[in-house]
């Protein structure tokens, strides 16, 4: 009898070459132990410190899991809890106030992070792209056909920062 336990396999979601194979231990629709995959070809079972802690992590009581706006000084750590909409709205304002007034303060900057298949043409791109008419040399690294596959390693990154930003 496995006491209602449950094991499935998983990916790491970190962009790591190793791509590791995770074996999940759930109970009760809640992770409780994440182990490597013993038949991973690279890994052989090993995980790295990251995910041999992914657990403590995603369960902390100090994990963010709703939007949350400051609400006192700032550096104070005081911060209320806000609607996602609340949160998107005041965003997308401070974003257009900035596009409006000085285009060049917004750095699409976007750099290793998981970049698998499905993140690697995520959300900020279409967002940054959207931005090109004020800041295109700095996007064209976002642009699909100005582009390799891939994220800009930080030597090629450095001419469209020092080139394309304005100095602060």
């Amino acid at each position: 009898m496995n006491n209602g336990l449950k094991t499935v396999r998983g990916a790491c979601p970190h962009d790591c070459p190793d791509t590791c194979a995770l074996v999940v231990t759930v109970d009760q629709g809640r992770a409780v132990k994440v182990a490597g995959a013993e038949d991973h070809p690279t890994t052989n079972g090993f995980l790295c410190t990251k995910v041999n802690r992914y657990l403590e992590r995603t369960y902390s009581p100090q994990r963010v899991l709703h939007p949350m706006k400051r609400a006192g000084e700032k550096g104070k750590g005081i911060f209320k809890r806000i609607s996602w909409d609340e949160a998107l709205d005041t965003i997308a304002a401070k974003f257009k106030e900035i596009a409006a007034n000085d285009p060049q303060a917004i750095l699409p900057y976007s750099y290793a992070g998981t970049m698998g298949l499905i993140q690697s043409e995520s959300m900020d791109r279409r967002f940054f792209i959207s931005l090109e008419p004020h800041c295109s040399n700095a996007l064209s690294a976002h642009r699909p056909e100005q582009r390799d596959t891939g994220s800009q390693s930080a030597p090629a990154l450095a001419p469209i920062l020092k080139d394309s930003m304005k100095q602060s």
